[in-house]
């Protein structure tokens, strides 16, 4: 008899089911106006799982979730790999092409939708059966009389009560896809194995507390995986806003005694401009990711905050738990993204242009059905994650950017976050973005796209002069673009590939 077979693994669905068994009563998710215990999510998961059953599912087997922010995404999380089937939640600010093409990778047996992404496909009805989709599910209520299943009704019918399909830890529970900034989305495998190693890490090196109050604001088809799933092992509240609003956010804060939330630089600078004349006392942790944090903000957010503590993480969609900057070196070491986690090692490939090349048990299973994407990026468990960097005397990490992001000018390479954080510590420029643009003299030139503060006036010969006296000559842009607003994706990151295109756009006659 295999450790499988005794019920030995741990696994994705575990984690909920143990916070339902420990602690019933408490508030597992509140959304606007609906507040669930865990005890009534563990119920709705295992009604979903029965639901789904019927529908045909069996382990192996893919449901997606096409749907904002919302309470039911608890039970689809933690529901559908009851059946060893596969949850993958879609970007829900996706065109209907864009959805289109990501169902007709995985063919996801059942689609579970919400109103507006109903309205987006009932046109489309019959490219859902060519995409291997068998039934469509609404969470709301059916628009327009478009003959979509109830999911409500769906779940009412099902039984309350159910027993996981026997899995591995190797087993695949989740299917997300990358932000496809290169071009198509992908849809990254993750295992039971992955995601609950990369909770439990989660939870120790961000120092997480049991019964934590957390805010989602952050779109969770992507944050699920370093905050709804890791928070579930701390049996925490969910409080789930529908989008990012700093108004609400505070307002969350201070009507649920929020202790924690997950943000990225872009939401925290609004945050920070938003924040109340008191900062609530409940709120005692935020932790961050996604891109660099400029040292003046880190800097206002811990002056602003003293009681709060800040943590940045850095990962991937495909390898989650990397490295972590603790609370006490926020200022110190802001311009790194601090030390190995539990269990991950890192190192520099210099012959690979200073590519930092990763291993942890947080390591993804590889691409959907697609041998040949995955054997680019992982050899014997080590994966190249595409970034360069290099670690100081102290051991801390300080990421250089992405390697297809650095310009080549002259021969001579250019950082573009170097440029961008001097840029940034221009007192009037809230934003920027570098990117390497072709040039028939230099191969390429440096070009920055900035925001300016809310009523700065500052031009760009300013910007110039001020770049000249802190930057050599061969990494100072050659063209500083004023813009309004930087494009950015889903989870608040500057969209390079957009910005670039902008550069490289004809201009109007």
């Amino acid at each position: 008899m295999t450790a499988a077979d005794q019920g030995g693994t741990l696994r994705l669905d575990a984690l909920l089911e143990r916070a339902a068994r420990t602690t019933p009563g408490r508030k597992a998710v509140v959304f606007g106006d609906s507040t669930w215990t865990y005890s009534q999510v563990h119920e709705r998961a295992c009604r979903l799982a029965n639901a789904l059953a019927a529908l045909g599912v069996a382990k192996g087997d893919r449901v997606a979730l096409w749907a904002g922010n919302r309470a039911e995404f608890l039970e689809f999380i933690f529901g559908v790999p009851k059946l060893g089937a596969l949850a993958s939640p879609l970007d829900y600010w996706w065109t209907w092409a864009d959805t289109r093409a990501a169902l007709e990778q995985i063919r996801p047996r059942v689609l579970i939708v919400g109103a507006s992404q109903a309205v987006a496909m009932a046109a489309h009805r019959d490219q859902l059966e060519e995409a291997g989709v068998e039934h469509v599910l609404c969470l709301d209520e059916s628009p327009h009389g478009r003959p979509f299943a109830s999911y409500a009704q769906q779940l009412q019918s099902a039984a309350a009560n159910c027993r996981s399909v026997p899995v591995v830890a190797a087993d695949p529970a989740v299917v997300f896809f990358t932000s496809g900034s290169t071009g198509r989305s992908k849809g990254a495998v993750h295992t039971h194995g992955s995601l609950v190693s990369a909770a439990m890490i989660m939870n120790i090196e961000l120092g997480l507390h049991d019964g934590e109050r957390t805010l989602h604001f952050l779109p969770l088809f992507s944050s699920c995986m370093e905050h709804l799933i890791p928070l579930t092992l701390a049996r925490a509240t969910h409080v789930i806003l529908p989008a990012f609003d700093a108004s609400a956010a505070w307002e969350a804060v201070r009507k649920h005694g929020v202790t924690h939330f997950d943000a990225v630089p872009t939401t925290l600078r609004r945050l920070l401009a938003a924040a109340p004349a008191s900062i609530p006392d409940s709120l005692r942790l935020i932790s961050y990711a996604s891109e660099r944090m400029p040292p003046a903000v880190a800097a206002a957010l811990v002056e602003r905050m003293p009681k709060t503590g800040f943590v940045q993480f850095y990962g991937m969609m495909e390898q989650l738990c990397l490295t972590v900057l603790d609370a006490t070196d926020q200022v110190r070491k802001i311009e790194t993204v601090g030390r190995p986690m539990l269990g991950a090692e890192l190192y520099v490939d210099e012959s690979r242009g200073h590519e930092l090349v990763a291993r942890s048990p947080t390591l993804f299973a590889g691409y959907w059905q697609d041998e040949a994407a995955t054997a680019k990026v992982v050899s014997d468990g080590w994966l190249r994650t595409g970034d360069c960097g290099r670690f100081d005397d102290e051991g801390y990490l300080v990421l250089e950017g992405r390697i297809k992001d650095l310009i080549k000018s002259g021969g001579v390479t250019v950082i573009p976050t170097e440029v961008e954080s001097v840029l940034m510590g221009h007192p009037d420029v809230s934003d920027a973005a570098v990117v390497g643009v072709p040039d028939e003299q230099w191969g390429e030139a440096v070009h920055a796209f900035v925001m300016l503060a809310q009523g700065a006036e500052t031009r760009e010969t300013e910007l110039q002069s001020f770049c000249r006296e802190r930057l050599a000559g061969y990494k100072r842009p050659k063209v500083i673009h004023l813009v309004a607003e930087l494009p950015r994706t889903g989870i608040g990151k500057i969209a390079r590939r957009l910005v670039r295109n902008t550069a490289l756009a004809p201009k109007p006659e």
